[in-house]
């Protein structure tokens, strides 16, 4: 799902509630495929840059 452009590390302060919502998650992948590596920050990253992406699709589609 991610690119393989450079990556850059971005510091991000979010809502403790989010954060064990992220733990729960990448624990449940875990638990679904033991030899998966995931964690709460790949998650986080990944629906960043899905949604990130989206929004630049619409913002191409609305400079067109």
């Amino acid at each position: 799902m991610m690119d393989s452009k450079k990556r850059i590390q971005l510091n991000l302060a979010i809502p403790e509630h989010y954060r064990d919502l992220l733990r729960k998650l990448a624990a449940e992948r875990i638990l679904e495929d033991p030899g998966q590596v995931v964690s709460g920050a790949s998650i986080a990253t990944d629906l960043l840059i899905t949604a990130l992406k989206e929004i630049e699709k619409k913002e191409q589609l609305h400079h067109e």
